[in-house]
Formats: C-alpha cells, sequence, structure tokens
C-alpha cells in the first residue's frame, strides 16, 4: 500500500477552518509548524483573508456567540485580546456585550442561585466571587446581589 502524502499548509489551514473559525493569530500558530518559512505562512495568509476564508471580525462574532450566555464581557473581551482582536471591532464589540452585562449575569444568577437574594454575607460573598469570577463587572453584580437589579425595568427602557 502507498504512503500517503502529508496534506498541504493549504489542506490543513482549510480543515482547521472548516470544522470552525479561527483567528489570523490563533491558525497561525497552528500551522507554524508545518510551514517551510514564516513569508510562506504570511502569503497563505493573506491568501486565506482574501478569498474569505479567514476572518477576525467572523471569528469574535462566533467566540462572542459560543460565550455571551455563560460568561461576562470582562472575560469575552479579554478572550478576544488573547487571540489577537484588536481596534475598532473589539471596542464595538465590548460596547454591544456592556449594554446586555446586566441582564446575562441577571439570567446566570436566576438558573445558579434560584434569584434568591440573601442577608446571609456568606451567601452573598459566595454569589459575588460567582459572578465576578464568569467575568461580570462588580458594579453589574452587586446590583443583581443586593435586589436592585430589575429585568422588567431593564426591557423597558
Amino acid at each position: 500500500m502507498p504512503k500517503q502524502q502529508a496534506p498541504s499548509l493549504m489542506g490543513r489551514a482549510l480543515r482547521y477552518l472548516s470544522r470552525r473559525e479561527h483567528s489570523r493569530q490563533e491558525l497561525r500558530k497552528k500551522l507554524l509548524p508545518y510551514a517551510e518559512s514564516d513569508t510562506e505562512l504570511d502569503e497563505l495568509m493573506t491568501k486565506l483573508e482574501a478569498q474569505s476564508w479567514l476572518s477576525d471580525e467572523r471569528f469574535a462574532e462566533s467566540l462572542v456567540r459560543r460565550k455571551s450566555g455563560r460568561y461576562g464581557s470582562l472575560k469575552i473581551v479579554d478572550e478576544l485580546k488573547q487571540q489577537g482582536i484588536e481596534g475598532d471591532s473589539l471596542m464595538e464589540i465590548k460596547e454591544r456585550l456592556k449594554v446586555s452585562d446586566a441582564m446575562r449575569a441577571w439570567e446566570l444568577w436566576q438558573r445558579k442561585f434560584d434569584s434568591m437574594v440573601t442577608k446571609d454575607p456568606k451567601e452573598k460573598s459566595k454569589q459575588m466571587r460567582y459572578l465576578v469570577s464568569k467575568g461580570f463587572p462588580l458594579s453589574v453584580v452587586t446590583k443583581i446581589i443586593d435586589g436592585r437589579f430589575s429585568p422588567i425595568e431593564e426591557e423597558s427602557q
């Protein structure tokens, strides 16, 4: 049986991109061990972007869709920065997420703690730690834990 030839760099890139969206930085890191030179890899990246196979904007939107139900704006924006997303698109996403942070945090809090506003400091700190660890701003978390956030008021605004 003949030995199979290793896939080309383009073939590898398309295989990765067919599974899910990748940022330019992430895909470059995955392909680097298989590239003969940095210039070859940079040319491939430029070609993939020109043919709309690779898009940092699409990657960012995909990541936001996947993560926004479970995480706050701080954690999502941090992950986008780690993946090399910068500039205007990052600022736009950050602003959009900030608007819905309170509602998303409240929904997560409701699922986890069953809307239980408590006076017990130990339980309050537990709930606060949970929401802050999920990447929600402290000001939003405090409002929710203290019972000062009402999703009905938010929807009418």
